[in-house]
């Protein structure tokens, strides 16, 4: 984990609180910030994500050699956000390359160019590619007029061996989870939001935990969906919580498509 400064010592000391010894990348500059405001009366909320510091070439390089020496082999990488200035939008690309190495795969959930630039200049496949409907959209460069059309483009990207797997955020109505033989629907029963922070985290942190145990795709499109569901009936930055997600999975609905 790249950590930065003053905010940096105190990311570090809030994950050991929760039992979590990350290993450190030391860079300069302080770790940038993510602050969320919530307005009571429309239940909207406004994030603001500062940029942090620049990061340099030679940064960058020792960063990839860091992340390598303590990649296992066969391993599940979460690949997740934005970069920060100064690293190159196929960063996440020479990162899946160097991967191969040790056999490890990407869930690569990013946005913007970065996720732009890592589509189309693939160089090997990612395990699995998330993105919403707006930046599917982005990618084909039209809007789809149906759902049918979106699940097409995604299968697309997976016979054209950019990806394993791809999930689309739908937001209240779920995520739909596609790979070369499987196109499904997960909906989750409808719950009052609090807060939607870490949602996305949560879906992916699910969906990765189920792989990793050799699970189907869709037992994990099941628990990706109800850690996500179980996330924004949490307040303020709060994530998740077993039970609740537990329970969410029994009343998930599984729509082929």
């Amino acid at each position: 984990m790249a950590t930065a400064g003053i905010l940096g010592e105190l990311l570090v000391k809030q994950l050991r609180k929760h039992g979590i010894d990350p290993i450190r990348y030391e860079t300069n500059g302080h770790t940038r910030q993510s602050l969320s405001i919530y307005e009571e009366t429309s239940g909207k909320q406004l994030r603001l994500v500062l940029p942090g510091p620049i990061w340099t070439k030679l940064q960058v390089e020792r960063l990839l050699e860091s992340i390598m020496v303590h990649v296992e082999e066969d391993a599940l990488v979460v690949a997740s956000g934005s970069l920060p200035p100064g690293v190159a939008d196929d960063f996440y690309i020479e990162l899946n390359t160097a991967l191969q190495r040790k056999n490890a795969r990407m869930v690569l959930d990013t946005s913007e160019e970065t996720l732009l630039t890592s589509v189309k200049s693939a160089v090997h496949p990612y395990a699995v590619l998330r993105m919403d409907r707006l930046e599917a959209e982005g990618l084909a460069g039209h809007v789809f007029t149906t759902p049918t059309e979106m699940v097409d483009f995604a299968q697309s990207l997976v016979h054209k061996g950019i990806t394993e797997v791809v999930v689309m955020a739908r937001g209240s109505d779920g995520s739909v989870f596609i790979s070369k033989n499987e196109r499904f629907h997960v909906r989750p029963p409808k719950t009052k939001v609090l807060s939607a922070v870490g949602a996305g985290d949560s879906l992916v942190g699910g969906l990765t935990l189920a792989l990793s145990q050799s699970r189907s795709l869709e037992e994990a499109g099941l628990l990706a969906t109800a850690a996500a569901s179980s996330a924004v009936q949490t307040s303020a930055s709060n994530l998740c919580v077993r039970s609740v997600t537990e329970d969410i999975m029994k009343q998930c609905i599984v729509d082929k498509l």
